[in-house]
């Protein structure tokens, strides 16, 4: 008898495990978008490096939870994913949440704005950028170049990455280790400086 309960939990758990497998295979895939190469770093940008901005725009609209507010775009890992207003559940299943808290921004402005994902799905990729990529949003307000200048790990518990300041900064936050399944006791950061503003309209250089 406990042989048999023990088989059936072991094929009950395979198939759980199978399952979440299946779901996040279709919600990456689902999600991201098709990347365009347009948005790779030039051999001009490669020559001549950008340099950080000490100011961001102003945003015209007001952007609700789950409101979208363009796409982030990885180059290094040829990814393109929507971009939600909001971190819960809902805002994550749609894509890469921007958080919404006292003191933040949205990309492109003048402050520091924190985009957070699933390391199953938008953020599956992430430990393979490196210090030097791009990162970029696309919006209506216009193209937003970030360089990415660090990587770190913290403790789940840390609201040190999560401050305002002054220059304009985007960071990607997302669970660590990458493969663990379950509640994670780190994070992983990664922080980048605006070098470019491109608004509506204006062709890359």
């Amino acid at each position: 008898m406990f042989l048999r309960i023990l088989s059936a939990l072991i094929i009950v758990s395979g198939l759980s495990l199978a399952g979440y497998s299946g779901w996040h295979l279709w919600q990456e895939t689902h999600l991201v978008k098709t990347y365009d190469d347009k948005y790779s770093v030039s051999a001009k940008e490669e020559k001549q490096p950008l340099k950080p901005l000490d100011k961001g725009i102003h945003y015209k609209k007001k952007i609700k939870i789950g409101q979208s507010i363009g796409d982030l775009i990885i180059p290094r890992i040829k990814a393109r994913v929507p971009l939600i207003e909001g971190i819960g559940s809902n805002e994550l299943a749609k894509g890469v949440g921007h958080y919404p808290g006292k003191g933040m921004v949205f990309p492109g402005e003048t402050g520091h704005a924190v985009l957070a994902g699933h390391r199953e799905t938008t953020f599956k990729k992430m430990k393979d950028i490196k210090k030097g990529d791009h990162l970029i949003i696309v919006n209506d307000e216009g193209t937003f170049t970030y360089k990415v200048h660090k990587m770190w790990i913290v403790k789940a518990n840390n609201r040190t990455v999560i401050v305002p300041k002054k220059k304009p900064i985007l960071t990607l936050i997302t669970c660590y280790p990458f493969q663990m399944f379950g509640s994670s006791p780190q994070r992983y950061i990664v922080e980048s400086q605006l070098v470019k503003i491109e608004k509506p309209g204006e062709k890359k250089s």
